[in-house]
């Protein structure tokens, strides 16, 4: 099983970077995916679909708001021939708020093989944190002081929707 892990420092706050990478309306506009959904809570699934309507989904495994984010996702093994199966990696991203800024620290777990963790790591490190950031800078003033308001509650109105197995898992 091969591992990698990648260090992204972003002038956004971490609220900015939580929200890009877990608010669909932000998500779809690093990620490539045309529409997501998030049931935000540990138990629940993130769900995208992309231009071709293939469906993605992952796991939540952590749902620490501002923190830590943790899903299993399954892979496949060839993109362009989704029959040939799947693998499932780990992905974990922690924010890590310093003077001025907020550090994300990205973790996958679960390759197969160095070829397929190459691969994902370069488009990780030389493509998707880049976007993340911008994203993250980009956040509406709105969003943010929305999210602030409903930090500390279950209730963050979102673009989220829970489902039966997230509520019973809360």
């Amino acid at each position: 099983m091969h591992t990698f892990t990648l260090n992204f420092s972003t002038p956004a706050s971490a609220e900015q970077v939580w929200l890009a990478l877990t608010d669909p309306k932000y998500t779809t506009q690093w990620d490539g995916n045309r529409w997501g959904q998030n049931d935000a809570c540990v138990g629940g699934q993130l769900r995208a679909r992309n231009e071709d309507g293939l469906l993605f989904t992952a796991e939540i495994l952590l749902y620490d708001k501002r923190e830590r984010l943790a899903v299993l996702a399954p892979v496949p093994v060839n993109p362009e021939e989704p029959e040939e199966g799947s693998y499932v990696v780990r992905q974990q991203f922690t924010l890590e708020p310093q003077k001025g800024k907020t550090v994300l620290h990205v973790s996958m777990t679960g390759f197969p093989d160095e070829a397929s963790m190459k691969m994902i790591q370069n488009s990780w490190g030389g493509y998707y944190l880049e976007k993340i950031g911008k994203v993250a800078e980009s956040v509406s003033k709105q969003d943010l002081e929305e999210f602030l308001r409903h930090m500390h509650g279950n209730d963050f109105p979102g673009h989220v929707r829970h489902t039966e197995l997230a509520t019973m898992t809360r």
